[in-house]
């Protein structure tokens, strides 16, 4: 079988020529995943030239249009064959088949016109949402940690948070479980400090809120105002954390903003904590190489074309003061950024304005997170990682109306 395309506008165009039977629907299956990865989720496919299908070939067809429901899109079939058309008929999926063109589909290929287009698209979703920070626990490294100095939090829907701690657990000894976590919507992403543990995770359902205590967290409670949807174009193949959130800060025109991003992985750099601070009883310096038995940090970009959820903190420079809460950039200048992230496997986000609330509800109901990593920036020259960068996604951004000036920088 031969498959080739063209983009008419929001929709997809395939050609399908040959037999679609055991033979070629798994190359079939797989060439239209790739599709919806690259953001096609209307699809009409040409089967003027399909010669023949076998059940092999619907089920791979039924794959398709499954997807592409799930995205809120479209798929239909036009120019069938006669053959191929009773098979349809007859097997119950006649609904499939179109007389003709959509009539909203432009006549010729519109892929060139993608190229000028720009990488960000924004919808304002609430012109009045914003968020309020507050810093319930202020651990710095590498400070004593005490249990009557952790504080609890609980996570409402309401909630967006990252910082540093752990589920409250009844039989153990809690300061020896302290690691990196992420609140969205009070669902809860944990990554215990021991190298071969899989994160865990605690969902806000019905009643039930989740809580952590904490030795450091930077915490918002709000709504979202913006929804920036992004996609690389032209020769661009990746958009960077930073251009992500300086356009957020652009687009809430504020100091200071929060974001949650659901996106395609190009590449993550970051490091995640394989030993509780807990264990520190005395504040001193740890540098390297005894760092190395507290964080692991990533030898190469990880985790390409999976799924990250992230939730981070974005700021403008104030006058050349510093932030131990949001590091200054090395890369963009101007920028501090504070950013953790749960790695998922892959599932494709749905086209225009899409909801977070419903966005967390498919993710978090899905397969369970793979990783959480403390984003970071590796600028060494000719042999740094650089940053966390991603295929096409969304990120959802509002201003932060209070910017705790005193407790943030200086």
């Amino acid at each position: 079988m031969q498959l080739s395309h063209q983009e008419r506008g929001k929709y997809l165009l395939v050609h399908a020529s040959g037999r679609l039977d055991a033979s070629w629907a798994e190359h079939f299956s797989a060439t239209f995943r790739e599709f919806i990865r690259q953001g096609h989720h209307h699809m009409v496919i040409d089967a003027s030239g399909m010669s023949y299908i076998s059940s092999a070939g619907i089920r791979a067809l039924v794959q398709v249009s499954k997807s592409v429901t799930a995205v809120s899109g479209s798929f239909q079939i036009i120019q069938a064959n006669s053959f191929v058309e009773k098979t349809l008929d007859s097997t119950g999926f006649g609904s499939w088949l179109k007389p003709g063109f959509p009539g909203d589909m432009p006549e010729s290929d519109t892929s060139r016109a993608k190229i000028n287009e720009n990488v960000f698209e924004s919808s304002l979703l609430d012109g009045t949402a914003a968020l309020t920070l507050s810093l319930p626990a202020t651990w710095r490294p590498w400070e004593a940690v005490h249990k009557e100095s952790m504080a609890k939090i609980r996570f409402s829907k309401q909630d967006f948070s990252l910082g540093i701690g752990a589920p409250e657990q009844p039989t153990d000894d809690i300061t020896s479980r302290i690691g990196d976590f992420l609140a969205v919507g009070g669902h809860v992403v944990y990554q215990p400090p021991h190298e071969e543990e899989n994160p865990d995770y605690l969902l806000a359902e019905k009643d039930y809120l989740p809580e952590m205590q904490c030795i450091q967290a930077l915490h918002c409670s709000g709504a979202m105002s913006h929804l920036i949807r992004f996609s690389p174009k032209g020769n661009k193949t990746s958009v960077g954390i930073g251009e992500i959130a300086a356009q957020a800060l652009q687009e809430t025109t504020s100091r200071m903003t929060a974001f949650v991003i659901v996106a395609e992985i190009e590449g993550l750099v970051g490091a995640t904590m394989i030993r509780s601070p807990g264990f520190i009883k005395e504040k001193r310096a740890i540098a390297f190489p005894e760092m190395k038995s507290w964080l692991s940090f990533c030898g190469e970009r990880v985790h390409s074309r999976q799924q990250a959820l992230l939730f981070g903190l974005a700021a403008k420079q104030r006058n050349g003061k510093s932030s131990s809460w949001l590091p200054a950039s090395k890369i963009y200048n101007g920028l501090h950024l504070h950013t953790h992230a749960a790695v998922y496997p892959y599932q494709p986000l749905g086209s225009g304005v899409i909801h977070l609330k419903d966005t967390m509800h498919g993710l978090f109901k899905g397969a369970p997170p793979l990783a959480l990593y403390h984003l970071v920036e590796d600028s060494r020259p000719g042999t740094g990682l650089g940053e966390s960068a991603f295929i096409r996604g969304a990120c959802w951004c509002a201003p932060i109306k209070n910017d705790q000036e005193d407790l943030l920088w200086g």
